[in-house]
């Protein structure tokens, strides 16, 4: 029979690989293989650093709104375009959740964290509604 101490330990392992961050298997399906690891690192650094994870989510949407050939310089008006393009519309609305304004997705730089936690984690979950209900572009 296992002592304590070596049940304690395995459940300790158990958890601290999971407080790691998560494998890249995590990411949104769709995700370009170049940004998995920018998106494992947010999901890593979110619980110990929300406003890295943040920036780092930010950048991640940029580059997602840069791959279906906008600028990605003004986050809501481009998510517009692709909703009048046929994107969801749900996507307008999941930014109005976020309440991230114009202001505030073209200055990533300035960080206006209300609630951090959430604010990371809301941000990693619209890169997966984007991922999934916006289809790559066509060049």
């Amino acid at each position: 029979m296992p002592s304590p101490d070596t049940e304690a330990d395995a459940a300790g392992s158990a958890s601290a690989g999971e407080q790691e961050g998560r494998e890249p298997s995590d990411a949104p399906p769709g995700l370009d293989r170049k940004l998995v690891p920018l998106y494992a690192e947010a999901v890593a650094v979110a619980d110990v650093s929300p406003a890295s994870a943040c920036a780092l989510a930010r950048l991640l949407l940029r580059s997602l709104i840069q791959s279906q050939g906008l600028r990605g310089r003004h986050i809501v008006r481009d998510i517009g375009e692709l909703v009048s393009a046929g994107a969801p519309v749900g996507l307008l609305r999941a930014l109005d959740v976020m309440k991230l304004s114009d202001t505030e997705a073209r200055r990533p730089g300035e960080l206006n964290l209300a609630n951090g936690h959430g604010d990371a984690q809301n941000l990693l979950m619209f890169i997966h509604l984007f991922t999934q209900h916006v289809p790559p572009y066509e060049r």
